[in-house]
């Protein structure tokens, strides 16, 4: 199942309040046009997985479930921003990457 790191879920609740986002909208993960993507929800749509463990309701779309069911979201440096990256839940630094701009996660091309 995802795991979603307190570093992670605070970058993301961050982002919700600066996208003008009602304080109980979720953050849901979906299926974009390179991988990956992150919107902001109300509420989980038909056939969601829903993430218990954090305090900011988690949606991951059906068709991404499982993509995402080994991985831990977690946030990294990137010239002094902070981005969202997952994960393989054994380890390794960055497999894909979310960037600061929205875009969805992208092969992660500078290593470790």
């Amino acid at each position: 199942m995802l795991q979603i790191t307190d570093r992670a879920t605070t970058h993301l609740l961050r982002a919700r309040t600066e996208g003008g986002f009602d304080e109980r909208a979720g953050a849901r993960f979906v299926r974009g046009s390179a991988g990956v993507g992150l919107t902001f929800a109300p509420a989980p749509e038909q056939g969601d997985q829903v993430v218990a463990q954090s305090p900011l309701p988690i949606y991951v779309a059906e068709d991404v479930t499982a993509v995402l069911d080994q991985a831990v979201i977690d946030v990294a440096a990137d010239d002094g921003e902070s981005r969202l990256v997952l994960r393989p839940q054994a380890d390794a630094p960055g497999d894909l990457k979310r960037q600061k701009s929205g875009t969805p996660p992208q092969p992660d091309d500078d290593g470790p």
